[in-house]
């Protein structure tokens, strides 16, 4: 299937050079009409811009497990069920014994009826249990069920789901007459859900969000949904996020005003829907961007994209390994994940190699993973059946003995976990990663280290890592098991600035860090020159029109 250059993130670290705008007060201004929202990016944001500042219990039935189970969508181009990755035979021990031979609706609590579905069926495929069964093969021999898969759209939903492995929904969104000529003449073949096979960007995502070899969550079950256009996505991410049932969204994508750039200027998604699904408890994660060259060396704004600017969706940034922040990756960001040589199932062969993958593509999955198997640890330590997603209550049961934690009333909040997520990730020492391979590296400065990475980075899945490690910085405060990590200066004064302003521009929101009672900081251009300049900038910023289709 083709891509157009602004629709993925994946990981290209390449690139040389340095952005040096310098900037008068009259400049600054000029720089922060909306129209220039791009020129905010690279000059407030970019790190030369600124001045330098002097256990819980097993499931023990299918019934209890099923009533724990957490749901993770990821939309993105493709990806092959047959990986070992997605296998339900692979599945941690741990997760319990759920029916993945069944159909969704007859076992997992809140799925939909099927009279709500266009068409509603398995997708019945030759799995092959062994490690080096080459997947186009596999492929190949089950095209008639493959020939069988339908577009879903404005016109319904063509709802599969695959027996055997973890993978409860497999969607396909096509073109529409209505969407915008240039993208029927580039996206005007028939989704296939496989996509190409191999290197396949949806084949990243998927593995480390909740793959059993690579994820974050390999407890966690799949709903795939690939889109194959700019109005596609929007269509499927509207879908999901319409699904009370899909605890976390993760999106490794994003759109601009234009074609051929990532200026991220943009304002076509469903924000109502959004934020309705966001205060109903559903998380959406969304890719920062790596930049406009895709090299993580010239940065753009995440404030004026409906996808990552509003205050009611996480935005993942990237690090390297060595923990430096990327200069060029969207700016700012919420929390980071690693964004280099992070093992997946990323062009893959067989049913259980693959290879590196990175960028803010790779973040995003890995970020939401992480998220996702925190929820999916806290429904355990809940007794009995704990999954629910309402009025913003994610998890319910016999509260949890603790000298007031989070789980001592027995109900989770999506908002108690996103900000302990928040205050689970581990700040880096900042400073930047340049040029060919990232060899060149300059100092951190100032305030830009919020920006770049937000609260911290999880490190995940990398040698001398494991997300158990980050799950555990997450859910022991909620559990009351270990105390909140102490948290740098400055960072609650800079996140309030970033939640006014993502509000200002795309609408009010109860769950972010400002609130109508907030006390902004001072301005402080010395001291912390990016969080001012946002914080000034702001009221003169409005959101993009919308696109034209």
């Amino acid at each position: 299937m083709p891509y157009i250059v602004p629709l993925c993130d994946a990981g290209d670290t390449t690139g040389s050079g340095r952005n040096r705008p310098s900037y008068g007060e009259a400049d600054l201004m000029r720089l922060l009409r909306p129209v220039l929202a791009l020129s905010l990016a690279a000059a407030l944001l970019s790190p030369t811009a600124v001045l330098h500042a002097s256990a819980a219990p097993a499931a023990s039935s299918t019934s209890v497990a099923a009533g724990d189970a957490t749901v993770v969508a990821v939309i993105d181009s493709g990806f092959s069920p047959y990986h070992q990755d997605f296998l339900a035979s692979k599945m941690p021990a741990e997760a319990g014994s759920l029916p993945l031979t069944k159909a969704p609706d007859t076992w997992l609590p809140g799925f939909p009826k099927p009279s709500t579905f266009a068409s509603y069926s398995p997708l019945k495929l030759g799995l092959d249990q062994s490690a080096d069964a080459n997947m186009d093969k596999l492929h190949s021999a089950d095209s008639d069920a493959w020939k069988s898969v339908k577009e879903s759209g404005s016109k319904g939903i063509n709802y599969r789901w695959i027996p055997g492995t973890k993978v409860i929904g497999a969607l396909t969104f096509g073109v529409e007459s209505s969407d915008r000529p240039v993208d029927q003449q580039a996206f005007g073949g028939t989704g296939t859900i496989y996509g190409t096979g191999g290197a396949e960007h949806g084949m990243g995502t998927t593995s480390v969000a909740v793959g059993n070899i690579h994820g974050a969550c390999p407890q966690c079950l799949l709903v795939f949904i690939q889109y194959t256009d700019q109005s596609s996505a929007e269509r499927a991410l509207t879908w999901a996020m319409k699904q009370p049932w899909i605890d976390a969204i993760s999106n490794s994508y994003g759109f601009s005003a234009g074609i051929a750039v990532r200026d991220r200027v943009y304002n076509g998604t469903d924000i109502a829907t959004e934020k309705l699904a966001s205060e109903r408890g559903q998380t959406m994660f969304f890719s920062a961007g790596n930049g406009l060259e895709n090299a993580f060396t010239v940065p753009n704004s995440t404030l004026m994209s409906s996808q990552e600017g509003p205050d009611w969706v996480v935005t993942v940034g990237a690090t390297d390994p060595n923990g430096k922040d990327y200069t060029g990756t969207g700016k700012p960001a919420d929390v980071a994940g690693i964004g280099v040589s992070y093992p997946s199932a990323y062009g893959s062969t067989t049913t259980s190699n693959g290879s590196d993958f990175s960028g803010t593509s790779n973040a995003t999955p890995q970020v939401a993973g992480t998220y996702a198997q925190s929820l999916w640890q806290l429904r355990k330590a809940l007794a009995g059946p704990s999954r629910v997603q309402a009025g913003g209550v994610v998890a319910t049961g016999r509260g949890v003995s603790c000298s007031g934690c989070p789980l001592a009333d027995g109900v989770l909040t999506a908002t108690e976990l996103r900000h302990a997520l928040f205050h689970g990730a581990i700040p880096t020492a900042g400073g930047y990663t340049d040029g060919l391979a990232s060899l060149a590296q300059s100092p951190g400065v100032a305030d830009s280290r919020f920006a770049a990475e937000g609260y911290g980075t999880f490190r995940g899945n990398l040698k001398g890592s494991t997300v158990s490690a980050d799950v555990a910085r997450i859910i022991g405060p909620v559990l009351g098991t270990s105390a909140a990590a102490k948290r740098p200066a400055g960072e609650a004064a800079w996140f309030a600035v970033d939640s006014f302003c993502r509000q200002h521009i795309w609408g009010a929101w109860s769950g972010g860090d400002f609130t109508p009672k907030t006390v902004l900081p001072g301005a402080d251009p010395v001291a912390w020159p990016t969080r001012t300049a946002i914080q000034e900038a702001c009221p003169g910023l409005t959101q993009p029109p919308k696109p034209i289709y």
